[in-house]
């Protein structure tokens, strides 16, 4: 017992670190698939994904991908039977592709598509932020 209230701060570090281990896969499956730059502009060109911005207007005036819908993440609930059409075709649905600016509400969001019925949900690693350290196009929307 000792041990534990002279160590705490260590056992709550191990603990912590754990946890943060653990909590990829507890969570794999449950939306959308991590894809990299590389793999979402093949996606884009071969399969006629639908690449979807989700940031704030503020951020996407700051710039963005020129293909992207802009659908910011609070609204993207409201705008999931106009995607789901958007990507329907005769064989199935495009995927989709997720971009936010660093990629971390792109997680969020592919659950969310998930739920509604939407097959193939990607996140975009690292976000518009990989996007242009990519160096792939970038436009300024008014």
């Amino acid at each position: 017992m000792q041990f534990i209230t002279d160590n705490i701060i260590l056992i709550a570090a191990a603990f912590l670190s754990g946890a943060l281990l653990v909590w990829p896969m507890v969570t794999r499956g449950s939306g959308a698939r991590v894809i990299n730059t590389l793999g979402a502009t093949q996606m884009l060109n071969s399969q006629n994904a639908l690449l979807i911005d989700i940031r704030e207007p503020a951020e996407v005036a700051k710039g963005s991908a020129p293909q992207a819908l802009h659908i910011p993440l609070s609204a993207l609930g409201a705008q999931t039977e106009d995607i789901k059409k958007r990507i329907q075709h005769g064989k199935g649905q495009a995927p989709v592709i997720l971009m936010c600016q660093s990629g971390w509400r792109g997680a969020k969001a592919g659950r969310q598509l998930k739920k509604a019925g939407v097959e193939s949900v990607f996140n975009l690693e690292g976000g518009f932020d990989a996007w242009q350290q990519a160096g792939l196009p970038v436009s300024k929307r008014s």
